[in-house]
């Protein structure tokens, strides 16, 4: 009871201030709209909402003490790249939910599940040794990783650079290519999110007979793409709470 009686009175003291700041609607003496304040208001008692659901469904429950543990490297690293570092915390928290000895089942390693194989060729580009088990090194790598995957895709406008990007990182850059092969002959923009992913669940076997009209062998350059489904998510999630984490956190 004590908790709603709580509720309530912050929710008319809310009120009051609105009214008392004469917020959009008023007129020129600087009485509120009695609708336009209103409306305000749901909205943001409806977007509060979703910020909490997006807290408990999607954020570990260290996430404050994580993010201020990590910050200052997110930062540093997000600007060197040209990152907007919100971006890059929910690309970590989907990777590994920020858990540092997060390992795949295909072995990618660390925060931001970085492979073997590309960890070697990001030490030997970045001069940084402990990719694998230091977490700031991993969380350094994978920015620049994620830079590169980016500067793959120089005719695409800059939103679309970052999914492209994205789904690079998460699948291999080779089935990005094969995608945009097929959007090409499909007579799309082949520079853009929309068509990559109309396009990649097309690289499956079922779709052989149009791989026969894209590519003389008859198969997709990188071979078949069962995983597409995977890619999408990756790409999509992330772009959608990144939109919720930038209202959270202007």
């Amino acid at each position: 009871m004590k908790t709603c009686c709580l509720k309530i009175l912050a929710v008319f003291t809310f009120l009051v201030l609105l009214l008392s700041c004469g917020i959009s609607g008023s007129d020129k003496t600087g009485t509120a709209d009695p609708d336009s304040l209103l409306n305000f208001v749901r909205k943001r008692i409806e977007q509060k909402k979703q910020f909490e659901d997006f807290r408990k469904r999607t954020l570990p429950r260290d996430f404050e003490k994580k993010i201020e543990n990590y910050y200052p490297v997110i930062r540093k690293y997000s600007k060197r790249y040209g990152f907007d570092w919100r971006l890059i915390v929910m690309q970590i928290l989907k990777e590994s939910r920020f858990r540092e000895d997060a390992r795949s089942h295909k072995g990618a390693i660390g925060l931001m599940q970085i492979m073997p194989s590309t960890a070697l060729e990001l030490h030997q580009e970045m001069d940084i040794e402990f990719i694998a088990n230091n977490p700031r090194e991993n969380i350094a790598a994978g920015i620049y990783h994620l830079y590169k995957q980016v500067r793959y895709f120089p005719d695409a406008d800059r939103d679309n650079r970052v999914k492209l990007g994205l789904a690079a990182y998460n699948s291999g850059i080779g089935r990005i290519r094969d995608a945009q092969s097929v959007a090409r002959h499909l007579k799309m923009d082949s520079q853009t999110w929309e068509a990559v992913k109309y396009c990649l669940p097309k690289l499956t076997t079922q779709d052989w007979r149009l791989h026969l009209e894209v590519w003389e062998l008859g198969v997709p350059n990188y071979g078949y793409f069962h995983g597409f489904q995977q890619t999408l998510d990756y790409v999509e999630e992330i772009i959608r709470n990144y939109q919720i984490f930038i209202e959270m956190y202007r």
